[in-house]
């Protein structure tokens, strides 16, 4: 049965890296099974290959996810095609393909620290504008770098957010200054207690949320979008 008073706080739900506590993370399928069971917000995460093409994949190498043991940055696109095991890497262009089939979600799509170190943060937030434009509109450039929030606001993505490793004044400072769009941060950073989270024109995501007893609280603390792997739990 819902649980009527879960239900009423009406939360908003982030499929985070897609339906990953029951599809493969950062597949379409697992943006799919996502949006199937109710999601309209998905995130993903982004590296570049070797000639800079945005893949959807979290690590820098492929092991964890697909078993294949090859760094990100030694193949280039076209590579990916030569391996069975990489059949389920996606390109962000045909992630934006299913995303304009899917005009209610909205996605989080994040850059990782490796492919900014790796190929320059210019030239990837240049190559993931070019590959998001046919649905910047759905898209959330996040990252827990700030300057590649502030460089993806430069290059034109609407809206943004950015991913806090500290509950800090000094990160406070951080988001007044930078004024993104969302602000995301991990359960395990937050202080304890009841008190309201900072106040701003952002709205906070807090992940890897698992419970409802947890969303309940993180409710009355301001929060209004959880971020999770167990889609369907937490949407019903």
């Amino acid at each position: 049965m819902p649980d009527q008073l879960y239900s009423d706080l009406k939360m908003k739900v982030v499929a985070h890296r897609g339906y990953a506590s029951k599809y493969p993370e950062n597949t379409i399928t697992a943006l799919d099974e996502a949006v199937k069971v109710g999601a309209e917000m998905v995130e993903f995460d982004v590296q570049l290959t070797k000639d800079g093409v945005p893949i959807m994949i979290h690590d820098d190498n492929f092991k964890r996810t697909t078993g294949l043991d090859l760094n990100v940055f030694e193949l280039n696109k076209k590579d990916l095609q030569n391996h069975i095991a990489l059949k389920e890497v996606s390109s962000v262009e045909e992630v934006m393909v299913w995303l304009q089939e899917h005009p209610k979600v909205t996605a989080f799509v994040e850059i990782k620290q490796a492919s900014i170190l790796f190929h320059g943060l210019e030239k990837c937030m240049k190559a993931l504008k070019e590959v998001c434009e046919t649905a910047l509109s759905q898209c959330v450039l996040i990252s827990f770098n700030p300057y590649a929030v502030e460089e993806a606001i430069k290059t034109g993505f609407h809206l943004t957010g950015w991913v806090m490793t500290s509950y800090a004044a000094a990160g406070e400072k951080t988001a007044r200054n930078m004024n993104p769009n969302y602000l995301f941060a991990d359960t395990e950073i937050l202080p304890e207690g009841t008190g309201k989270l900072w106040e701003g024109h952002w709205d906070w995501v807090i992940y890897e949320v698992v419970s409802k007893e947890v969303a309940r609280k993180l409710h009355l603390r301001g929060v209004d979008v959880i971020e999770t792997k167990e889609v369907e739990k937490m949407l019903s």
